[in-house]
């Protein structure tokens, strides 16, 4: 299931910059989601916990799209007891915070999670919960700056990663053009009526972050037996 969510996310972003389609992105993005979260149904009836940073990425893609309810299902179906077996720390803090960002948790709820991720990010400040405590705190102002520092630190995160040879190409292709969790953040800051509208943020392209008007309809999902 990681695989298949993997490749629609390449298909999403191709039809996006290679097609200039943003439905297309959306709606592969939205079957990326679903079927993980059909996934999760499964794991759950079955009594098999995953890490919940595993849940993230299809997650994320759901929240790109706009599509609040996928997200939620999503979301509220990851698990919330850290793996450290299966995950680092920070992707475990990272990943509930973006559950409670999405599901919405309240503030009393969501602040020792965005706390919990700064002290997992100690110096390696990323921005991302920064960004998070903005949103809580309904600070337009303070999201913007906090999602342009961010911003950078990912791009040079991915400038670097592109130089290695170890680096997984196939793997690596969606995130080389899109920042899959600037653009959820940028859908969550559009929902609360902060986001920064006239600005262009580098592998936050503006046709991802048109609204998605195709109707996902649950096509191209995988039967679980049971």
């Amino acid at each position: 299931m990681d695989e298949l969510c993997l490749h629609f996310h390449v298909v999403a972003v191709a039809t996006l910059l290679v097609d200039g389609n943003p439905q297309g992105f959306f709606v592969n993005l939205c079957r990326a989601a679903e079927n993980w979260r059909r996934l999760m149904v499964h794991l759950r009836r079955e009594a098999i916990p995953i890490p919940a940073s595993r849940s993230t990425v299809p997650l994320l893609g759901a929240a790109v799209s706009g599509h609040w309810e996928l997200a939620r299902q999503v979301a509220e179906l990851a698990e919330t007891r850290w793996c450290p077996e299966g995950e680092y720390r920070t992707e475990h803090a990272w990943a509930q915070v973006v559950h409670t960002l999405i599901a919405p948790g309240t503030k009393n709820a969501l602040l020792p999670r965005i706390e919990e991720l700064e002290a997992a990010e100690g110096e390696t400040n990323s921005g991302l919960a920064a960004c998070a405590r903005a949103l809580m705190d309904v600070d337009g102002e303070s999201f913007t700056e906090a999602f342009r520092h961010a911003g950078q630190v990912h791009g040079e995160d991915v400038e670097r990663r592109a130089k290695l040879f170890t680096t997984p190409v196939t793997r690596f292709a969606p995130r080389r053009a899109i920042w899959l969790e600037g653009l959820a953040l940028l859908r969550l800051a559009e929902r609360l009526g902060i986001a920064p509208h006239e600005e262009h943020f580098r592998y936050c392209p503006p046709l991802a972050r048109l609204p998605m008007t195709e109707t996902y309809r649950s096509d191209w999902v995988v039967s679980l037996a049971g």
